[in-house]
């Protein structure tokens, strides 16, 4: 589908309406302080609308949403859609220079900001460019409705920011033909009207965002919540009767930690969602048998829209056929082509064979916004390079390794940190870990291992000699490091560049201990 299309056929706004119309006492919404039925939802977003239409804003504009997950954030989505305009979702975690950086970067029109950011949001857009929320009622309860346009398929709809692990965030454009396109993937979570979703991620991240989206277009109800505390996450999964929630690793780990050491029935939730990072093959084991409902994992980047690979909950059955393929990141969506790469030659792999994964898809963005240098790395020919190492197998079932920006080289070796990471995890007391190599003028890199422990008093020797037990010499970690917790960026993912830079000095000192180790043991061997 083109732009010469003088409309979409169906949108999620579409569906807004149509749910309005026919079921408009029904709650869309529950919120921190109040809850939304559909007919409120769709005049609010009219509002929203003629607020934004009195502002100037029109097609090819962009608005921001400083907030966190709140029902401002579908109101104000929806008014922007309805002036052909494209949400910014703002990461409310930066401090103020970076929120004002990521506005300029996208030449934001207007600003709307969360009753709880109104002290900072004038930093961030000047006064007569910002709306703030009142958070205890409906939007903009005193603005006139405004007109509504229908959007063109090629028209920006979203914009997200990559989630900068490794370095400065990466402004990433979605058009509504890319939006629409990954409505498709809801089957992965089983949803229905009468689902009631818990929107944990942050609506700036793509995965909390396309939950909204999928409850917009199905119609279920959705439960906002902004805290994401193990007892705050409890509670909210009782008390709001949850049947869907979408959780990273490390909170489906804390969620089995609270329920452990305060049990709590949860005799409502049929589906947990997980993503955005790799979970061990022991916590998934236990969280399928401690929650006792359906999983479903989404794998994919920012990049790519959201989800380009999908695991269903049949492969995540107890007893299946096929246990290995609770390691892997599912088969690629409908529409998703997927092509497996040699790293040095870029020649197409056969099945089996590890290499980078290169994806083609109708979510997809077309590039990156003012960075046509970026751009021309990523996107090549239509395909789009995860930089993710990985294999298919015969099944079409896709095993990622890790990232070819993470891959270690330490005395020419190759070594994937998931591989070690996955090693480690198995060992009943360590809870977490994370495996990234740092500069060594010897072996070009060193293998090291941040460790957060599940059994008090946990010691690195322990976990080495685990290691060693299970991993040849070259991968095991010259250093490990017991830590109270792993650093994390907003979606959840480890910011090993950050652990790099906390494991500099302690790498050091390990690198003298090495050469003090290795002289001895060749004066003994001089001696005889």
């Amino acid at each position: 589908m083109t732009e010469s299309v003088a409309e979409l056929a169906w949108t999620v706004d579409d569906a807004v309406r149509a749910h309005a119309a026919a079921r408009p006492d029904d709650i869309a919404f529950v919120g921190r302080d109040r809850d939304l039925t559909w007919r409120e939802l769709d005049e609010a977003a009219d509002r929203a609308a003629g607020l934004l239409e009195r502002r100037g804003i029109g097609p090819g504009d962009r608005v921001g949403w400083l907030g966190k997950n709140d029902m401002g954030y579908p109101v104000t989505l929806l008014g922007a859609w309805r002036r052909r305009a494209a949400l910014v979702g703002l990461n409310w975690r930066l401090p103020v220079p970076g929120l004002a950086a990521s506005a300029g970067a996208v030449d934001l029109a207007y600003l709307v900001a969360g009753a709880e950011f109104a002290d900072i949001a004038p930093s961030v857009m000047p006064a007569d460019r910002c709306r703030i929320l009142d958070q205890a009622a409906l939007p903009w309860p005193d603005e006139p409705a405004g007109e509504r346009l229908a959007p063109l398929p090629g028209d920006e709809a979203l914009i997200y920011y990559t989630s900068g692990t490794t370095g400065a965030p990466k402004v990433v454009p979605l058009t509504h033909e890319a939006v629409a396109s990954t409505l498709r993937y809801a089957d992965v979570h089983g949803f229905g009207r009468d689902s009631r979703l818990l929107i944990v991620p942050p609506v700036f991240h793509a995965a909390g965002a396309t939950w909204i989206q999928y409850g917009l277009e199905i119609g279920a109800t959705q439960v906002l919540s902004a805290d994401a505390t193990p007892p705050g996450l409890v509670r909210t999964l009782s008390e709001q009767r949850i049947t869907h929630v979408i959780l990273v690793p490390a909170l489906i780990r804390a969620v089995l930690d609270r329920l452990r050491s305060e049990p709590t029935p949860l005799p409502h939730l049929r589906h947990v969602g997980y993503g955005t990072s790799a979970i061990a093959g022991a916590l998934l084991d236990e969280a399928i048998d401690a929650l006792g409902c359906e999983f479903g994992q989404v794998y994919g980047m920012t990049e790519g829209g959201g989800g380009l690979c999908f695991l269903f909950p049949a492969d995540h059955r107890p007893g299946g056929a096929h246990p290995e393929r609770l390691a892997s990141a599912g088969r690629p969506g409908p529409g998703v082509d997927l092509s497996v790469r040699d790293v040095a030659t870029g020649a197409e792999l056969p099945a089996g064979e590890s290499g980078e994964l290169w994806f083609r898809a109708p979510s997809m963005t077309r590039g990156y916004l003012g960075d046509p240098a970026a751009t021309a790395r990523t996107i090549v020919d239509g395909w789009l390079n995860s930089r993710d190492i990985g294999y298919v197998d015969a099944d079409g079932y896709v095993y990622v390794r890790g990232r070819s920006d993470d891959m270690i080289v330490t005395g020419g070796e190759n070594v994937h940190p998931a591989e070690v990471e996955n090693t480690i995890v198995r060992f009943p007391a360590v809870q977490e870990c994370a495996v990234y190599g740092v500069p060594d003028e010897r072996w070009g890199q060193r293998v090291c291992a941040s460790v957060v422990p599940r059994t008090p008093g946990l010691t690195s020797d322990e976990v080495r000699a685990y290691c060693r037990e299970h991993l040849p010499g070259y991968k095991v970690p010259k250093l490990i490091r017991i830590v109270g917790e792993l650093p994390r960026n907003a979606t959840g993912k480890v910011l090993r560049s950050r652990l790099v830079e906390d494991t500099a000095e302690d790498t050091a000192e390990a690198a003298a201990e090495d050469t003090a180790r290795e002289a001895a043991v060749a004066d003994t061997v001089a001696q005889g």
